[in-house]
């Protein structure tokens, strides 16, 4: 009973992974270059689940696999990870032609073990040429293995590097948010415990085969896999397109502008310290930047943390952080007012606004407002 239940499960997420590769390749809606690379991956970890489970349940025999639609996609799989994270992280940007070449053991072994291995079936292969190839195929997938876990690392090690690099200048270009970033960390992380499992089921298999069934798990960690990276991968990228457009609306426009609400401030001589302050961040819209933080505007200004903490209490009677969302909410107050970005994401608009989460979003909104970011764009007189 549990093993028709996994089955149709590997089986369910299987179907499900070429009908989101297939949306994603083919509908406009989704035209993009990560989504390629997304739709890609996706359709590779299907595939790849299809020819192995279609033998392990005993609709075909493994030889017979082998001998017609096996593809060496293990090879592949990594090469697209390891592609959309660039692309996630840097969507303007077009991969470097030499990183094409990371394809090139996914040729190999379709011209030299897979495509031959098929044409000698058809004119009939001999026991010993036919151990030839086992043994070849597991080289193989041996390679696979080890090339999987180099590129998830490499992988893993780009997305950190992007995070602690992202300045608060790159302000003109769309980048992700903490809050996506860590995302994609997860996503590499259950990756890797994916192909942990992999190596597991693969040394399994080797000391017995008859140990083949721990690759059942595999394949279901996969599917559920295909449905997460589905669903999330259609999530993140409507969001980044909704923060494109409305930050092409945005630069279209001067009316964009907040203005600061002296009811802030309990002094009415500000030091230089505070004009200077409020110069970065409201001229130059520094507030936008969901990485800006009290000790990166402190190294700026060269001076401590602590005592710009203290400027900024005296000054404007709030902390550094009340002051910034108060900024970020009267900038998305805006967007949410205008019913030219009626059509976009609340969660869009709160991350172009400067914030780095829904859940930010939403508190530090309904605290200075009182009511959510949905109630106010049904409302907007408020």
């Amino acid at each position: 009973m549990i093993s028709k239940l996994i089955t149709g499960i590997i089986i369910a997420g299987t179907i499900q992974g070429f009908v989101f590769a297939i949306a994603y390749l083919f509908s406009k809606k989704y035209k993009g270059t990560n989504t390629f690379y997304l739709a890609a991956l996706i359709f590779a970890f299907s595939y790849n689940n299809l020819q192995f489970l279609l033998p392990d349940t005993g609709m075909i025999s493994g030889r017979r696999m082998y001998e017609t639609f096996y593809i060496p996609v293990g090879s592949l799989i990594p090469v697209f990870v390891y592609f959309y994270v660039l692309v996630f992280l840097n969507p303007s940007k077009k991969i470097k032609k030499k990183l094409r070449l990371l394809f090139v053991p996914f040729f190999v072994f379709l011209f030299f073990i897979a495509i031959p291995f098929k044409i000698e079936a058809i004119q009939g292969i001999t026991k010993e040429r036919y151990s030839t190839y086992r043994f070849l195929n597991g080289i193989q997938s041996s390679f696979s293995l080890l090339y999987t876990l180099v590129l998830l690392l490499i992988s893993f090690i780009t997305v950190v590097r992007f995070k602690k690099n992202t300045s608060q200048k790159r302000r003109l270009k769309i980048t992700p948010s903490d809050t996506e970033l860590t995302w994609l960390q997860n996503t590499l992380l259950i990756l890797f415990v994916l192909t942990c499992f992999w190596a597991f089921a693969l040394i399994t298999f080797f000391s017995d085969p008859k140990l083949q069934f721990y690759f059942r798990f595999l394949w279901l960690g996969l599917s559920f896999a295909i449905y997460y990276l589905g669903h999330f991968g259609i999530y993140k990228y409507g969001i980044t397109k909704d923060r494109k457009k409305i930050r092409e609306a945005t630069h279209r426009s001067a009316s964009y502008s907040i203005e600061e609400k002296p009811k802030q401030e309990k002094s009415t001589s500000q030091n230089e310290h505070i004009v200077t302050i409020k110069t970065i961040l409201i001229q130059e819209k520094r507030y936008l930047d969901s990485n800006l933080s009290l000790e990166t505007l402190a190294d700026e200004l060269q001076l401590s943390k602590s005592y710009l903490s203290r400027i900024i209490n005296h000054e404007l009677g709030t902390s550094f952080s009340e002051y910034i969302n108060s900024l970020r909410v009267e900038e998305a107050k805006t967007h949410l007012r205008n019913p030219e970005f009626s059509r976009y994401t609340v969660v869009a608009i709160g991350l172009e606004a400067g914030f780095n989460s829904k859940t930010t979003f939403n508190n530090a909104f309904k605290k200075f407002t009182g009511l959510t970011p949905s109630q106010f764009r049904k409302n907007p007189t408020n």
